[in-house]
């Protein structure tokens, strides 16, 4: 069965390097290299034509913005799965002042995301949930864990967002 997988985190959280080296055989679908929906529309029904594996390459910060591809890969017999990036705004924002040209974008944007920033969940229609963090020696990714006693999404959840918005 085919996989799309859709990340989710701020601008340079990281989504990009994590896809290029743990995805580097999906078909990327990001607008910043595609610049319009019709293109991206485009690229995922080659995609799904192709019955290729893809990742949607966006910040995808709301669910009503994931849900639009979960429609599309749900009604295309895909698996879909999730990325969640851990992320602080501080760092981003580090990382971002790094990046050149079109790259590097306003801080008030990344800050705009992060405060509408929304935590992925099963009921979206995901098959699979991930949460990603960087490590010294790169990205660890664990399994989205909701369970009663140790609520690994929820533990994660305050986590990322009190780091974001902190």
């Amino acid at each position: 069965m085919p996989t799309m997988a859709i990340m989710t985190g701020i601008q340079a959280s990281g989504k990009s390097t994590f896809c290029q080296n743990n995805l580097p055989g999906y078909v990327r679908i990001n607008l910043d290299t595609l610049h319009t929906r019709n293109k991206e529309n485009m690229a995922m029904d080659e995609a799904f034509q192709a019955k290729k594996d893809m990742v949607i390459d966006n910040t995808n910060p709301t669910a009503a913005e994931r849900k639009k591809y979960i429609v599309k890969a749900k009604e295309h017999g895909y698996r879909v799965i999730g990325y969640f990036m851990q992320s602080r705004l501080q760092e981003c924002t580090a990382r971002n002042e790094l990046r050149e040209g079109k790259a590097k974008i306003p801080a008030k944007a990344i800050a705009a995301t992060s405060n509408k920033l929304e935590l992925p969940s099963y009921e979206e229609g995901f098959d699979a949930l991930y949460f990603v963090s960087m490590t010294k020696t790169g990205m660890a990714v664990e399994a989205w864990q909701v369970s009663t006693g140790t609520n690994h999404a929820a533990h994660n959840a305050d986590f990322c967002l009190d780091g974001i918005l902190g």
